[in-house]
């Protein structure tokens, strides 16, 4: 019913002023949030690459303190110092096989011990004539020279008789104030830059000259940032520190650091020719090897985080505004309505006994009206947002916790797998925005290869605290080799549910203990998640994957967790069931076929 205080023209005009408004409020809310958003995750990137470039400094001086004590050691060997005071065959043997034996123990490249003249006498490698030191000589060489002027030298290069690089460590041999010889021990380096390649870090270590020397990278290695002058060159020609190599540009292109230490650069991305790829780079100098540790951070991430922050603003305010406009509707009808109900009654006042008999039919259709608009409504509501994130948010927030109590104690390990796991919660959040569509109609599921035991562990560990509190003992026995077809995300999810609803059934219970199994059957694998609760109660039995059916008080729940996990389990190609066991306690049962 138009309403006449308001001609048509001048509603439309209002509406359009409406539209408009609603239209700038929102871009500008969006707007805030997405920077606001990009901040906050730029800071959280960086204070992780803070701790990122902590752990590698770490790692890199553990590696070389290892085995700083040997060249010391072997200049002390009163069987070195008698073969470079007086060599002869009979004492280089003897120290072929010292020095063999001691790299074995020690875990070291190599050791060997050169004269005054940078004449290799023995070295650990002897048995291996194409790999031996023992004949070459290494006067050229800068830790050489170092040990010879200072007393101890630390270089890094590639080996020029091995071709395999490696960082030496020299130390000078004196018998009485006389030099004699010059003991080296030469450490690998590669082993760290596998664990950052696995770890799918990028990382880089230069040298005093701007030289990538170790990366996560293989293609990044033994390349300048810059370009190197040609005194430079000249000199690692000299000396060989790269195999006579022409380290060429990386083609980093760099922005002025930021105040907190941090600048944006970007690099040729391997992928795609002629691109390039945009990148947080962060350093720490490591001062006593002349080195920079250098880490890499994508910029991706934020800008989705970001993006996906400006459109949540704009989904809360279009449902806040939806909000209103269904309140000023309900308010118009009721209005109207009333004005209705009004007139009827008056008119039912002059009509005769067969016009009552319409009112009533008039009021019944009303309230079938007024119910379907309820229902509606009902239907627009995003009731499954708070359900989907809450599980990830309070991991998160218990992960937090751990990691500020672990960095505290100094355990980096932790506090390294800790930050993965916040790093895979956020990435699983990130996710989730794709998941609110399936909540209203049904979605194509994404079918990969999932391995049924890790899903069953991240789910587990969302519930890590609750399990501990309630002292629920989980006895897990599912296959390695059990992998179903299906989404890794949203299957974690149909666990959480199922073990959450299980270890609600077991509260108040004397032994509360979860059962995780899985066996290959003709269908695929047959997953089972049994408890000793209380049960399926057999009038529940046939509602219990229904929306909004819960058997819990009012405020614990939505009742759409089975109903969600069904539905998840048969777009897989599966099916999932209740039962009873035979002891006692329920058990649910997933059948997904083989991957």
């Amino acid at each position: 019913m138009a309403d006449p205080a308001f001609p048509r023209p001048l509603r439309r005009r209002r509406l359009a002023i409406l539209l408009a408004a609603l239209a700038a409020v929102t871009a500008l809310a969006s707007w805030g949030a997405y920077f606001w958003a990009e901040a906050e995750a730029r800071a959280a990137l960086i204070l992780n690459g803070d701790q990122r470039l902590g752990l590698y400094a770490s790692s890199i001086r553990n590696a070389v303190g290892r085995y700083d004590y040997l060249p010391f050691l072997m200049a002390r060997d009163h069987e070195v110092l008698d073969l470079l005071n007086a060599p002869s065959d009979l004492r280089r043997d003897a120290v072929n096989r010292r020095l063999e034996t001691a790299n074995a123990a020690a875990g070291s490249a190599a050791l060997y011990v050169v004269d005054r003249s940078g004449l290799a006498l023995a070295s650990s490698n002897w048995a291996d004539p194409a790999q031996s030191f023992v004949g070459h000589t290494y006067d050229f060489r800068p830790y050489f020279r170092q040990a010879v002027e200072a007393g101890s030298g630390r270089y890094f290069g590639i080996g020029v008789t091995t071709g395999l690089p490696g960082f030496f460590l020299s130390h000078a041999v004196r018998l009485g104030e006389r030099l004699i010889g010059v003991a080296v021990v030469k450490i690998d380096l590669e082993p760290l830059q596998r664990d950052w390649a696995a770890g799918g870090e990028r990382v880089l270590v230069t040298d005093e000259n701007g030289i990538v020397f170790l990366s996560s990278h293989a293609d990044w290695k033994y390349r300048a940032l810059r370009p190197l002058p040609d005194a430079v060159k000249a000199r690692l020609a000299l000396t060989r520190q790269y195999d006579r190599s022409d380290p060429t540009p990386l083609g980093l292109h760099d922005a002025p650091v930021a105040e907190n230490g941090a600048r944006r650069i970007s690099l040729p991305d391997p992928l795609s020719p002629g691109a390039r790829r945009a990148y947080l780079m962060q350093e720490l100098s490591l001062p006593e090897f002349g080195w920079t540790i250098r880490f890499l951070s994508e910029l991706e991430p934020v800008k989705a985080q970001a993006a996906g922050a400006a459109v949540l603003t704009a989904m809360g305010i279009l449902l806040l505004v939806a909000a209103l406009a269904l309140g000023w509707q309900r308010r118009q009808t009721l209005r109207l309505q009333r004005e209705a109900r009004v007139t009827l009654e008056r008119r039912v006042e002059e009509r005769t006994a067969e016009l009552v008999t319409a009112n009533r039919v008039l009021r019944e259709a009303q309230e079938e009206l007024v119910q379907a608009g309820k229902l509606a409504a009902l239907g627009q509501m995003s009731a499954a947002l708070a359900h989907e994130i809450n599980q990830p948010l309070a991991a998160i927030r218990t992960f937090v916790a751990s990691t500020r109590l672990l960095a505290e104690r100094g355990e980096t390990a932790m506090v390294r797998d800790n930050l993965a796991m916040i790093g895979d919660l956020a990435e699983r959040m990130s996710m989730l925005s794709g998941h609110l569509k399936e909540f209203a109609r049904k979605g194509p599921a994404r079918v990969e290869a999932v391995p049924v035991a890790r899903a069953m562990d991240r789910a587990l560990s969302l519930l890590v605290p609750r399990l501990r509190e309630e002292e629920v003992r989980v006895e897990q026995a599912i296959p390695p080799d059990a992998r179903v077809r299906g989404d890794a995300v949203r299957l974690e999810q149909v666990f959480v549910n199922l073990l959450r609803n299980a270890a609600d059934a077991m509260a108040g219970c004397e032994d509360r203990r979860l059962t995780l199994t899985a066996a290959r059957n003709a269908g695929g694998w047959e997953i089972r998640i049994r408890d000793t609760g209380t049960g399926i109660a057999e009038a529940h039995q046939f509602q219990l994957f229904d929306p909004f059916f819960t058997t819990k008080e009012v405020g614990q729940g939505l009742g759409l967790g089975l109903s969600l996990s069904y539905g998840i389990v048969r777009d897989f190609g599966g099916m999932l069931r209740a039962e009873n066991n035979v002891d006692g306690g329920a058990c649910f049962v997933i059948q997904l076929p083989d991957a």
